[in-house]
């Protein structure tokens, strides 16, 4: 029961915060392979269509939202001096890690 809880403890302080920067790639393959801290926005002919970054609560699970308003479910995506805001929040229901966060001026809130 202990441990249980010290585990639960653990993987709440090893929670992201923030991210780092915006990338913008012209194609999901010009991702690299391990995402870290920042947000990758796939831009072509200047319309943004997907967004992929590694989970901010550390578990290395890569999270790709749609940003195409003709597909559902999708995102919007803001980006203002460098800071990214994603509506609406990101919940990753049916994951192990059960994440659930908002990120507005690149800062991750936990929900």
């Amino acid at each position: 029961m202990m441990l249980k809880s010290l585990g639960k403890l653990w993987r709440r302080l090893r929670r992201r915060r923030a991210f780092k920067r915006v990338v913008f790639v012209e194609s999901m393959t010009s991702l690299p392979e391990r995402l870290t801290s920042d947000i990758y926005i796939v831009r072509r002919a200047g319309f943004d269509r997907r967004a992929a970054f590694e989970c901010p609560c550390t578990c290395g699970r890569r999270i790709d939202l749609n940003l195409v308003r003709s597909r559902e479910p999708f995102s919007s995506i803001t980006v203002r001096d460098g800071k990214v805001s994603i509506h609406p929040s990101v919940w990753l229901a049916t994951s192990p890690c059960g994440s659930h966060f908002f990120v507005r001026d690149s800062k991750v809130t936990w929900v």
